[in-house]
């Protein structure tokens, strides 16, 4: 039996900042209702008040810029999944998409609820991290562009404002990398990730076969209190260059020292900490081709 609580329902986003911005108790947005309402149900004092933005046509589309895409905060995962320009560039975001929640559950979710919950586990945020996602946040009296990995305080904590919502991801234009995405849960689908972890490389094949390294940008999920971006294992790749098996495993040591994960009922932090690596190791050994 759902809990009592009070729904607004809006109509267009100018409305949505108005109402906002006048509201003197706590409330949530609700979109595609995927975590919202199970949430609710549970936790009586998760919401009492919830601003439906399912109507908002300003946050559904996805636009191509000279060097951006712009993605709505209200897309659908499964819109995402869709685009032709992502699923060319973009392998790491359509497969973190890809392994959200059901079918059902991937018609309804949207990208910025995904965000918003600022789950440590959020499936698609690894992979927009890699590609340097930004936010893009309204108030009624500004607009603010926040990168992602600056927008989580913690689990569940954000640095949205009372009076600010999501309004667009903005992920630059990618040429020639090649990137992935993998988890471990406790089965394919209906699962909280263990572990994530998102790579995107670029690279390049001398004509002795030797793979030079120009560019790597790695992040991790459910091993801190927020999805991470792996800064040291990063910096050592790129000055080291050269790729090999080798390399990659003294990159998989460095990596395994930045991560700080909790042992709970899925699983414990030795684990978390030992797969962290294997699954960026498997990313990197499937996305490079000849490596050595």
């Amino acid at each position: 039996m759902l809990r009592d609580f009070k729904v607004i329902k809006v109509n267009n986003l100018n409305e949505t900042l108005q109402l906002i911005n006048s509201i003197n108790e706590p409330y949530r947005f609700i979109c595609g209702g995927t975590d919202v309402l199970v949430k609710a149900k549970d936790n009586p004092s998760y919401a009492k008040l919830l601003v439906d933005i399912s109507s908002l046509a300003e946050l559904t589309g996805i636009e191509e810029r000279k060097s951006t895409f712009v993605i709505g905060s209200g897309v659908r995962h499964l819109q995402l999944i869709k685009y032709p320009a992502f699923n060319k560039d973009y392998s790491a975001l359509v497969q973190a998409v890809s392994n959200i929640g059901s079918p059902q559950i991937r018609a309804l979710g949207t990208l910025g609820g995904n965000i918003g919950n600022a789950s440590p586990a959020g499936d698609s945020i690894p992979a927009l991290m890699v590609f340097d996602a930004d936010i893009e946040v309204r108030s009624l009296n500004s607009n603010r562009t926040i990168r992602l990995q600056d927008f989580f305080k913690g689990p569940g904590r954000t640095v949205l404002e009372k009076n600010e919502i999501i309004t667009k991801i903005v992920v630059p234009k990618f040429e020639g990398y090649k990137s992935g995405w993998k988890r471990l849960g406790q089965r394919s689908g209906f699962a909280i990730s263990k572990v994530s972890s998102a790579a995107a490389l670029s690279y390049s094949t001398h004509p002795n076969g030797s793979l030079k390294l120009t560019d790597i940008k790695i992040a991790l999920g459910a091993v801190a209190p927020t999805v991470i971006r792996a800064a040291e294992t990063e910096k050592f790749m790129k000055a080291e260059q050269t790729l090999t098996k080798s390399m990659l495993k003294k990159a998989c040591d460095i990596l395994k020292s930045e991560i700080k994960p909790i042992s709970d009922v899925r699983s414990n932090a030795e684990y978390r900490t030992a797969m962290a690596a294997e699954l960026f190791s498997q990313i990197v050994e499937e996305t490079v081709t000849g490596l050595k």
